[in-house]
């Protein structure tokens, strides 16, 4: 509305110029008063003319019942899922799948867990890189000194082994000095 009366008020090029040349010079050339005040009052028509139209365009704006302005609603959007975030999801699901079937320790899967997040891999690469098979060797040498008979000493002298859950299998799988030492333990136990 404000927009609109200050088109109202504002006059058209054609009468700005030619009032501004009768305020300028007083007098334009070769005109009489008589063209002068013919010329005014034309341009005092128009402009009272205009002057009534947005009066009554005023008188119209006022009488018609205003609407308040509502507030623009965001239009309701179900929520979409974004491709992204299901994509990432799938992916950390075969990833955890891949890592539960890997037969490593639970040590070695949490490493690998935080270096193919560290890099941004799957598991299974994360599973290949040097440095986790660096690991995998170092628990490896680890399991096998665990394993190894323990040595009095670093003489050299081995520890009685165990023989009591061997398996046939294993009894053949024997060294001649290690047989030695079982045929002697199954006589202790005779």
């Amino acid at each position: 509305m404000v927009n609109e009366n200050e088109n109202l008020d504002s006059q058209k090029p054609e009468e700005e110029e030619s009032l501004d040349s009768l305020n300028e010079t007083g007098t334009q050339e070769g005109e009489t008063d008589t063209e002068k005040i013919a010329k005014l009052e034309e341009a005092n028509k128009k402009l009272f003319a205009r002057a009534k139209k947005a009066e009554e365009e005023a008188k119209a704006l006022k009488n018609k019942p205003q609407e308040p302005e509502k507030p623009k609603e965001e239009p309701k959007t179900t929520p979409t899922p974004v491709y992204d975030d299901i994509d990432k999801k799938i992916e950390e699901k075969i990833n955890e799948r891949d890592l539960a079937s890997m037969d490593l320790s639970d040590n070695l899967k949490s490493e690998i867990r935080v270096y193919a997040k560290a890099k941004g891999v799957p598991y299974r690469e994360a599973e290949k890189s040097e440095y986790i098979g660096f690991l995998k060797q170092k628990e490896a040498e680890k399991i096998k000194a665990e394993e190894a008979p323990a040595t009095s000493k670093g003489i050299g002298i081995k520890a009685k082994r165990d023989f009591a859950n061997l398996s046939n299998e294993d009894i053949k799988n024997l060294s001649d000095e290690e047989y030695k030492e079982y045929n002697l333990w199954l006589k202790s136990q005779e």
